[in-house]
């Protein structure tokens, strides 16, 4: 529906979202198509019962932050995180590193911390993708430390995001530095998880940290 002022509604964005292939390819579109969404509404589809309208609404969440940074919209994201409203990884990897981790650059990084003490799998996930910020910035040692106090952690929801943020750091951040935190710690990663963060690694040391 619209609304007498002409502006579209969750429901609205849920039909154009339905008429897509449903991926986030499609929710990127419908953002983009209802990018002046009124926030009521893009609240109304954060907190819905609907996978589809869950990730659109992130996708626009992103696309605000984008437009005009704003500390609400990291608060709005992680209510809902914290609520366990995601159960899909997807709506952690595609905008924890925008939402949660850029804002803190420069800045403290107590929060992400804080949320690495989640009790959410999915919270304590945030808190390691959300260090790629740092990791694009060439600071290892903000990703390392996350993942220092995680690495134990034997959810798949973490180690899965473990592997491929500690690949990240590595290539780049500081490669010494990945090496030396997978000596120290590499054995308590899944295999998985230490095959992703090896990776680019040269054979020769992928093969000795993987062993």
């Amino acid at each position: 529906m619209v609304d007498r002022r002409g502006h579209a509604d969750a429901e609205t964005v849920l039909a154009a979202f339905a008429r897509t292939t449903g991926d986030v390819a499609g929710a990127r579109r419908v953002a983009r198509q209802f990018v002046d969404l009124d926030e009521g509404e893009r609240s109304a589809l954060l907190w819905s019962d609907d996978p589809g309208a869950r990730l659109v609404a992130v996708v626009l969440l992103v696309q605000a932050m984008r437009a005009h940074p704003d500390p609400e919209l990291t608060d709005e994201y992680l209510a809902a995180a914290k609520a366990e409203r995601f159960e899909d990884p997807v709506l952690v990897d595609l905008a924890a590193e925008e939402l949660v981790g850029a804002p803190l650059v420069g800045g403290s990084t107590g929060p992400l911390f804080a949320l690495a003490k989640s009790d959410v799998a999915v919270v304590r996930r945030i808190a390691v993708v959300a260090t790629l910020a740092f990791a694009k910035q060439g600071d290892a040692e903000v990703p390392l430390a996350i993942a220092g106090r995680l690495v134990r952690e034997r959810s798949d929801t973490v180690q899965s995001a473990l592997g491929w943020v500690l690949r990240e750091t590595g290539k780049r951040a500081s490669e010494p530095a990945l090496v030396a935190f997978l000596e120290r710690n590499g054995r308590f990663l899944t295999a998985a998880a230490r095959a992703t963060a090896t990776e680019h690694l040269p054979p020769a040391e992928r093969d000795r940290l993987r062993a």
